[in-house]
């Protein structure tokens, strides 16, 4: 095996931030006047289950497009990895998403949806394969930004919630964002805003601004927080990381597809996984012929 290696660049790059604020503390505010720094370029703003913010367009110097759609997360995805594949031009492109917690709701409805078809009952449980199916939209639309080659902003709702230990709670309230658990690993950058006018930085990826610990940011603007890193005055450099890429079943059969025609037999189930536990199927195909498995040997047995 030939590993192939590369250089840091020293670059930084435009970075992803999660604006997650309460209700009311300015969320889309932040995003609209971002839209007002001479660094960027045009910026586009992808509503998702929030107000188009029409009347922000007043704020002196904004100018970003509101992005029509049709409220579905195809047409969503679609227009996402198409706005941050274009090519770089002369200012970057800003992309704001408003808002990730709309989207991860609507995720989790559909695929809740898809459950509920697949056993024709209401609040059906949701098999690992519906999650993985529906989740990997969440994660097209994630990557797309962190790829996309200029800033964006991705905004959530941020409340006080029961905490909650080892399935009991605590009696204590927390903050949370709300949104797939996941996002705030995967932004460069989180900003909370738990009402309006306070702003909390509580990660940075950039070796010129440095956090021993969450910081107050008085008067936080999106440009001050582009110039704190250094992006008004250094070269920047494309955003880089290996995406995540399943490895592809090399039998060429379609086990969840197979799945879904053997139904509750149990002969059939037990047989499709045999076959596929000796082909290295992947683990999450598995795990659904496992629980379908389980689910079909509990049910009455014709005679």
């Amino acid at each position: 095996m030939t590993i192939k290696t590369r250089k840091p660049t020293g670059k930084p790059s435009w970075p992803l931030l999660l604006a997650a604020g309460g209700e009311g503390s300015g969320k889309s505010w932040l995003a609209a006047v971002a839209s007002t720094s001479d660094l960027i370029g045009e910026t586009y703003w992808v509503g998702f289950g929030e107000q188009d913010p029409d009347e922000y367009g007043a704020i002196p110097g904004a100018s970003f497009g509101i992005v029509e759609h049709d409220g579905t997360i195809s047409n969503l995805k679609a227009i996402v990895k198409y706005l941050a594949s274009q090519p770089k031009p002369e200012k970057p492109v800003l992309i704001v998403v408003d808002s990730g917690t709309k989207v991860w709701d609507t995720v989790s409805e559909n695929a809740q949806a898809d459950a509920n078809r697949r056993k024709r009952a209401e609040d059906a449980v949701i098999g690992v394969d519906i999650w993985n199916k529906h989740k990997a939209h969440w994660r097209d639309i994630i990557d797309a930004l962190r790829a996309h080659n200029g800033p964006a902003i991705i905004t959530a709702r941020y409340e006080e919630v029961a905490e909650i230990v080892k399935g009991k709670p605590t009696g204590e309230k927390v903050w949370k964002v709300k949104a797939e658990k996941g996002l705030p690993y995967d932004v460069d950058a989180v900003l909370h805003m738990p009402e309006r006018g306070k702003f909390i930085v509580s990660k940075v990826r950039s070796v010129r601004l440095q956090l021993q610990e969450p910081r107050e940011w008085p008067d936080f603007t999106m440009d001050a927080f582009w110039r704190a890193l250094g992006l008004d005055e250094l070269e920047t450099g494309a955003s880089a990381y290996a995406t995540p890429v399943v490895d592809v079943d090399e039998s060429g059969r379609d086990w969840l597809a197979e799945l879904e025609l053997a139904g509750d037999d149990v002969d059939a189930l037990s047989s499709l996984g045999v076959a596929a536990k000796a082909a290295h199927a992947a683990e999450d195909v598995m795990t659904a012929i496992r629980e379908r498995f389980t689910a079909a040997k509990a049910l009455p047995q014709a005679s």
